[in-house]
């Protein structure tokens, strides 16, 4: 029993879709001199075809082929004025349904932690910790590697499969790992990846990389490309952002890519902390690699999609939401603009189509469709507005402005940044008045500090290059970074930090 509660409570962080890519070029792994335990059983290969169905009872296949997600849709207003156009937010609602299963596929699981100079002291003796309990929790069965990185990727454990005689010594190689050079996360994210490729995992096996980092890497463009191929070898990369120095939008970047989630962690020791709360969170996943398509409606144009970018004026949006546990919600708010058509008709606002991966399973879909009646009665159209719904798409856009802003000024669009916040700020306000949240209120303090702190995040720009983006011709020269303290750091990225959980469903 002790074994199975383990395993449950490790599966989530590492849920993907099972699926093995040929070998994609990375940095040749440096093999840690340390002992380390043996790989994979070479008696027992790994199986390159899948396993036999196994025979299953009516009932059982009736449980495992019912859906595991359902799909709705709500509008504000839920009315619209006859013969003018109307603008309009629609709500798409994710849920993961109750799953009776009680065993899941093992895990495969890369672990890629940045040990750079940083790391000293206190934060490389929680990062052990913390590496050394996640392997406490594996089950029997799953299978892990671990890979550092300062100047260089290091391979403190090769891919393994976790048993009584292979623990221990996962553990004592853990034990040795230290903190030192710059921050090649590329190579270290490419080590991880290529460890997953050659796994002995099976092929039901669940993939998952997870990268710890405090700091800036050496080189941000090569780490994107990673976060690609992995995405496309099915392998989402779950990101922890460490500290008050860290690259907060590419960090975010890097797990959206690969259709996974980002998580700020304050300092070492809330490592652990939040492995465990990430774990049970998704103990029970029964959707992966979700994505979600919007398809708008004759007569109507999409104008945001709250939290993906930007698809103004399109029809069509696809979106990743990636693993959705049992009982988790995703709220996906659309806002568009309607043609009025004839009182008493309805238009219709758009289709909401989902894609997933069952567990054990296979793809599944589900979908639901929007619509909105037209009406020339001005009583009816004075009540028509849906409160809960704006509530909660005052709120994601309130988190969205922020991620927006710090965005913006790593690009080194200050006044860009700026004037998305302020915007961000009035909204909030706006909100706390409107709907009595308090939440909101605190959130229009915590941006008026935010702005203060965004210029610490423009990028280093040389004299020279500033007089080539600035100055003459009554241009303005292109800002200086300005250093924050340590405390307004760690302030702007816990902001942040929070502004994502809103915008991932956390």
């Amino acid at each position: 029993m002790r074994t199975f509660a383990r395993g449950l409570f490790v599966s989530s962080l590492l849920l993907g879709l099972a699926a093995c890519s040929p070998p994609a070029k990375a940095p040749e792994p440096t093999i840690a001199k340390e002992p380390v335990p043996v790989a994979c059983d070479p008696a027992k290969p790994p199986v390159s075809a899948p396993a036999t169905p196994s025979t299953t009872t009516a009932s059982a296949v009736e449980v495992s082929r019912a859906p595991r997600i359902d799909v709705t849709t709500a509008t504000t207003p839920n009315l619209a004025r006859a013969e003018k156009e109307t603008e309009v937010t629609v709500r798409v609602r994710v849920r993961g349904l109750p799953l009776a299963q009680t065993q899941r596929p093992p895990l495969d699981l890369a672990l890629v932690v940045d040990t750079s100079g940083s790391m000293d002291g206190v934060a490389i003796e929680k990062a052990r910790e913390a590496v050394g309990r996640l392997v406490d929790l594996l089950a029997e069965g799953d299978v892990v590697s671990i890979v550092t990185f300062g100047s260089h990727p290091k391979v403190v454990v090769p891919t393994t499969k976790i048993d009584k005689e292979t623990r221990p010594g996962a553990k004592a190689a853990i034990a040795q790992i230290k903190a030192e050079g710059t921050t090649d996360m590329a190579g270290g994210l490419a080590t991880g990846l290529a460890q997953l490729r050659g796994s002995c995992a099976p092929p039901n096996a669940i993939h998952r990389l997870v990268l710890v980092g405090d700091g800036v890497p050496n080189d941000s463009a090569p780490v994107l490309q990673i976060a690609d191929q992995a995405k496309a070898a099915h392998v989402p990369i779950t990101t922890l952002g460490l500290g008050n120095d860290f690259d907060e939008t590419l960090m975010v970047a890097v797990a959206q890519r690969s259709s996974a989630t980002f998580h700020f962690v304050e300092d070492g020791a809330g490592v652990a902390a939040v492995f465990e709360k990430e774990l049970t969170r998704m103990e029970r996943v029964v959707a992966r690699g979700t994505q979600l398509e919007i398809v708008g409606g004759p007569g109507v144009t999409i104008r945001e999609i709250v939290g993906f970018g930007a698809v103004s004026g399109s029809r069509v949006a696809h979106l990743p939401l990636g693993d959705l546990a049992e009982g988790q919600v995703r709220d996906v708010f659309v806002r568009a603009t309607v043609k009025g058509i004839k009182d008493g008709r309805n238009a219709e606002l758009l289709d909401a189509n989902v894609s997933y991966s069952a567990p054990e399973l296979g793809a599944m879909t589900a979908s639901s469709f929007a619509k909105m009646p037209m009406s020339a009665d001005e009583g009816r159209l004075k009540d028509a507005s849906v409160r809960e719904i704006e509530h909660g798409s005052t709120t994601v856009r309130v988190a969205d402005g922020i991620v927006k802003a710090v965005a913006l000024a790593r690009a080194g669009d200050l006044a860009g940044a700026r004037k998305i916040l302020d915007a961000a700020q009035k909204l909030a306000k706006e909100g706390e008045t409107k709907f009595g949240d308090k939440a909101l209120g605190e959130k229009v303090a915590e941006m008026a500090k935010l702005r203060k702190t965004l210029p610490s995040l423009l990028p280093q720009v040389d004299d020279t290059m500033r007089s080539g983006m600035g100055g003459g011709m009554g241009r303005p020269m292109a800002p200086r970074p300005v250093a924050a303290s340590p405390a307004d750091a760690m302030s702007l990225r816990a902001s942040h930090g929070e502004a994502m959980k809103q915008l991932q469903g956390l």
